[in-house]
């Protein structure tokens, strides 16, 4: 294709891209809610913590003792870059939380950020919407005034390009996902793990993303939440049970009990915690594997009505 056809491409393509992100945003208005404008300002900061205490410095690629389990990809300082952000806009009728993610180290305080994360929910129904916003490369988003996705979606990145980052393939039993890093400001992550839940759609393909649930019988893992027949089954257990070490991780992430991050805050010895739950997660292994079987109770998770 030559220069002058690619560009004529892209004009032509540039009102269909704009009616998608518009049509999605109309969606979610009617089925979440409007989101406010925001700022980053007002967000939580989420520490990173090596050997039980907040570091004096940080460098690229150091590893510390709860990682984020996101992965802040090659380009980036790695899972362990201090100052992101995690603010909750939720009320009476609906669940909004926004994720101000640094990927490079920068000065505390900074609002220069890397992503914005937005997730939607309607915890009567179920209905859930996704908002992104990455910048050009080399760029960042000043995180101080933000746009409302729903009044602004232009703002944000089109919706097939966050169909096809995946948000839902990790969030695939609940919106929102308990994580050691995350957990230690779970007080401002709204929480919502046995309600409705699906994917707004306006014909996007967000309704692609997995929404299996498995229930195993006498399964003490799912007395909190669900499994999910996607991440949750496999590399989310695999960290959460000590299978496998997460990226970022530091000596003191990969012994007992930080090692072992479910359930959460659980105080047991490793004994008693292997008494209590190994069982549980060879049964969840064996459904990940073969979810047909009838032990594993696999379901659509529902949705109002």
């Amino acid at each position: 294709m030559t220069a002058r056809a690619a560009a004529l491409a892209l004009l032509v393509a540039a009102p269909a891209l704009a009616d998608d992100a518009q049509d999605y945003a109309a969606a979610c208005r009617a089925e979440v809610g409007d989101i406010p404008a925001f700022s980053c300002e007002d967000a939580t900061i989420i520490p990173i913590i090596v050997d039980g205490r907040e570091p004096d410095n940080y460098h690229k690629d150091m590893t510390c003792d709860l990682p984020s389990l996101l992965n802040n990809g090659p380009a980036s300082d790695g899972q362990c870059v201090p100052w992101s952000r995690v603010l909750d806009l939720s009320d009476d009728t609906r669940q909004v939380s926004i994720m101000c993610r640094q990927k490079k180290i920068r000065d505390t305080g900074s609002m220069e950020f890397d992503e914005i994360d937005i997730i939607a929910h309607n915890p009567d129904t179920g209905a859930t919407c996704w908002f992104q916003k990455t910048p050009a490369a080399g760029e960042t988003i000043d995180g101080r005034e933000l746009p409302s996705p729903t009044e602004a979606p232009e703002f944000y990145n089109d919706p097939h390009v966050v169909v096809e980052d995946g948000c839902g393939v990790c969030h695939d039993n609940d919106p929102f996902m308990y994580s050691p890093f995350m957990g230690q400001v779970w007080e401002h992550v709204p929480v919502n793990p046995f309600g409705p839940y699906y994917h707004v759609d306006a014909g996007l393909g967000f309704a692609d993303w997995p929404t299996t649930q498995m229930q195993p019988r006498d399964s003490t893992c799912t007395g909190c939440h669900r499994i999910g027949v996607d991440q949750t089954c496999g590399q989310l257990t695999d960290w959460a049970t000590a299978q496998v070490a997460p990226p970022g991780a530091n000596a003191r992430a990969m012994a007992y009990p930080l090692s072992h991050s479910m359930p959460p805050y659980h105080g047991l010895t490793l004994r008693a915690w292997e008494a209590i739950n190994e069982q549980a997660v060879e049964i969840i292994g064996s459904c990940c594997t073969d979810p047909t079987q009838l032990m594993c109770n696999a379901s659509p998770i529902r949705r109002d009505p």
